[in-house]
């Protein structure tokens, strides 16, 4: 993975200490077994304990009559698995050969279930050709428990008893935790200062992976070699650059980050930055408990179809916006298609007898070259491909970021008090208990 950042204005004053110090516990957290401090998620790709629980269990229940791995979950809790499916399985996955298929029971909108129910019911015909997942970090997330009991108890409807079937991935002793083991299910732990949005490598996002078929020791080599580097080089890192450069354009004016992907399969990754960021950066005071004063807001476009959208606004206010443009380049995607019927590609010049590639690369580059002109703040992300290793890169280098960031800003990067506010307004609406102040997401 390679990181260029371009942009306005001269560069922020290094705080070496400052930096060298934040590096210095960061590496503590790598090597804490014990997962005892807040950066804890930098651990887990060096992990081999965790790791070999996960390959064990997806052993077992993976097996080849295995056709779909229902993930149940919301927010932190699935959106990493998500991401990194949907990214290497591709988007149109439904009308592929690409099995087992991972459905994604994400929300309790009655659609959803109904569509997800029809399905399973309809194509499952043995117990051995599905796996459950229930990911929630709390063991009690309203929407995951829903689903899971709407969900259940259909299959079960059709198929008997399916406890051998289902894995939980939460809190160890948490309520759900104590829920599977009364039950039979199979049990997975989420280290318990890993919160939700860092949790991609824990069995959350790398057990259901495994089912799929997904190369975990790809992933976590990827996420590896961020690490080392954030750790060897401090302020020389890619992630401390991206998070001093954040800020030199937020200065600046910049209010939106918008993560800017020339890959549709990349969607839900930035759906996942989207999260990451947010609930790590949107703080209202400091670690000193001092109002904050940033305003910095993520967003999610995919290239070309966004450039049709939004980008009017964006260069119209070339100070509004920090872009981070995400590509990926592989040799074997030269060949594909050429554009040489005599009825449409001479609608548009420069397209007959042009590869998507070129055509592609032409846009990426209009892009590059309007944003110089416009003086609009952005950076290019490029990986080698659309591999679990450079996906593994990719995520691993957003946490490091937003870890370096929330540094740089003096808030925490792993609470996220605010959220609990709707929660127990939902809790309190359905008749349920107040919530216990839970602070780890989803």
């Amino acid at each position: 993975m390679k990181y260029q950042g371009y942009g306005k204005g001269e560069q922020l004053t290094n705080d070496e200490a400052r930096v060298s110090e934040y590096v210095a516990t960061m590496r503590r957290a790598m090597s804490d077994s014990a997962y005892a401090l807040p950066e804890a998620s930098l651990r887990l790709p060096f992990d081999e304990v965790l790791l070999k629980k996960s390959h064990a269990l997806a052993a077992k229940l993976a097996g080849s009559k295995l056709s779909y791995i229902l993930d149940i979950g919301i927010g932190g809790s699935n959106l990493g698995a998500k991401a990194l499916y949907e990214a290497t399985a591709g988007t149109l996955d439904a009308h592929t050969p690409f099995a087992p298929k991972m459905l994604f029971a994400d929300t309790c909108a009655p659609e959803l279930l109904a569509d997800i129910t029809e399905i399973l019911v309809s194509e499952v015909a043995e117990k051995e050709e599905i796996i459950i997942v229930i990911a929630s970090k709390s063991g009690t997330t309203t929407e995951t428990i829903l689903n899971a009991s709407v969900l259940v108890s259909a299959l079960e409807q059709k198929l008997g008893s399916l406890a051998e079937r289902i894995v939980c991935i939460t809190d160890e002793n948490s309520p759900l935790w104590q829920v599977g083991t009364a039950q039979g299910f199979h049990l997975l732990p989420v280290p318990k200062m890993v919160g939700g949005r860092y949790s991609v490598f824990s069995p959350a996002g790398v057990f259901p992976l495994l089912c799929a078929g997904v190369d975990a020791e790809a992933l976590f080599r990827g996420a590896k070699s961020v690490i080392d580097n954030s750790i060897e080089s401090g302020a020389e890192s890619d992630a401390y650059k991206l998070a001093q450069d954040m800020l030199v354009w937020h200065d600046k004016g910049a209010v939106i980050f918008d993560f800017f992907a020339f890959h549709p399969e990349l969607e839900s990754v930035g759906k996942w930055y989207r999260q990451l960021f947010a609930e790590s950066i949107g703080k209202a005071t400091t670690v000193d408990g001092a109002p904050t004063t940033h305003r910095m807001v993520p967003t999610v476009s995919i290239g070309s179809t966004d450039l049709h959208s939004v980008e009017q606004m964006n260069l119209a206010n070339p100070t509004l916006s920090a872009r981070l443009l995400i590509r990926a380049h592989a040799p074997h995607w030269e060949h594909q298609f050429l554009a040489e019927d005599i009825v449409f590609a001479p609608l548009a010049p420069g397209v007959v007898s042009r590869a998507p590639c070129e055509v592609i690369d032409a846009i990426y580059a209009g892009v590059v070259e309007s944003y110089h002109t416009h003086h609009v703040p952005f950076a290019e992300i490029t990986l080698t491909d659309l591999d679990p290793e450079a996906l593994g890169e990719l995520l691993q280098f957003f946490m490091c970021t937003v870890m370096h960031l929330a540094n740089l800003l003096r808030i925490n990067a792993f609470d996220q008090p605010n959220v609990e506010a709707y929660k127990e307004a939902v809790r309190r609406i359905l008749g349920g208990e107040k919530g216990g102040g839970e602070t780890t997401d989803n």
